[in-house]
């Protein structure tokens, strides 16, 4: 990729953008972020969920052992170095819905790969290394922090405002950048570069509910799944899930939903505080893109994170940062070197 970058612009702020931002400032680079600040946006309607399990065929999630459990030390640092707090560290209580289910899960936690992340609990089963990220939280301390030293821009992106230069930069409103990363979410479908990488969208519904007296210091899971706050009494409650949508309207149908799968779960009076729903750039091979675009080597992407985002990006937005800045390798997996244009 030439010499090293030293002006990055990044369009998109949510997970995979600011983590990258956080990376690439720490290695030296200018860094500018630029987000439309989208309220409903994927990043921010997300329950945050850290969990290492792929509950079909009760197996270790995809890389697990670059991943669990450093994601929660990933963070912690964050939070020390932020002096403030948002991942939050749960067991998870996996309710099984049949006896079929409950053999499986517990013939599962009796093999070796999986003893250290199961353990049989009654007719459940307690599945070890989860949490939640506050997402929100998260991206709001972050961007304070980036906009202390360098640029954040609340504004809507314009592609065609882009002009490639000869000396191999890219000028965007009157300032030149090294690279350009696409970290935009559901907004790559209207890229002009890498509106050719396939997404699945999918719309998800997400509810903060109040829950008297239900102890939060577990996650609870059956199909769908309950998730502890920090305030008292209240949980993120989710999600359903809309093949081949792009709607960010809530219908109060999925709400009451999924109130009355909460109710059924835990015994208790479950009511609506608030109902989000937005669409998540899920890809149908369960793998994020990361890398260059094939001809213009100025510009990359960095996108489709999916339900595990929270989890993923304390593992890519390191090794994408070591891409940019060393010429670094990308996981095989995920590298768009693979994909045609």
């Amino acid at each position: 990729m030439g010499n090293k970058p030293k002006d990055i612009l990044i369009i998109g702020a949510g997970l995979a953008g600011t983590t990258l931002a956080i990376e690439l400032i720490d290695r030296g680079l200018n860094v500018q972020l630029v987000d439309n600040q989208m309220s409903n946006s994927s990043s921010r309607v997300a329950a945050g969920i850290i969990n290492p399990i792929v509950p079909k065929g009760v197996k270790r999630t995809w890389q697990y052992t670059e991943i669990f459990p450093s994601v929660f030390s990933y963070y912690r640092k964050l939070e020390a170095r932020f002096q403030t707090s948002f991942i939050h560290e749960y067991p998870m209580i996996q309710i099984h819905a049949n006896e079929n289910e409950r053999h499986e899960w517990r013939k599962r936690a009796e093999s070796p790969e999986m003893a250290d992340l199961l353990t049989p609990n009654g007719e459940n089963t307690i599945v070890h290394f989860c949490g939640r990220l506050d997402v929100s939280k998260f991206l709001q301390t972050c961007q304070l922090e980036i906009q202390k030293s360098h640029q954040f821009k609340s504004e809507q992106f314009n592609y065609s405002d882009v002009i490639f230069l000869e000396n191999e930069k890219v000028e965007y409103h009157q300032e030149q950048f090294d690279r350009i990363i696409f970290c935009e979410g559901i907004g790559v479908k209207q890229n002009p570069w890498f509106n050719y990488l396939f997404f699945d969208p999918t719309g998800g519904d997400i509810l903060t509910v109040k829950i008297p007296n239900l102890p939060n210091k577990e996650i609870i899971k059956q199909k769908q799944w309950i998730v502890p706050t920090q305030e008292k009494d209240t949980f993120l409650l989710g999600s359903t899930f809309h093949k081949q949508s792009i709607s960010y309207l809530p219908n109060p149908d999925d709400a009451e939903f999924l109130l009355a799968r909460a109710r059924a779960i835990t015994g208790k009076e479950v009511s609506l505080i608030k109902h989000e729903r937005s669409v998540r750039p899920t890809v149908q091979h369960r793998r994020p893109y990361l890398g260059k675009h094939a001809t213009l080597d100025t510009l990359m992407v960095y996108n489709g994170l999916g339900s595990k985002g929270s989890a993923l990006c304390s593992w890519l937005s390191p090794m994408m940062a070591n891409y940019i800045v060393n010429n670094g390798t990308l996981n095989e997996e995920v590298n768009i070197a693979n994909y045609k244009n």
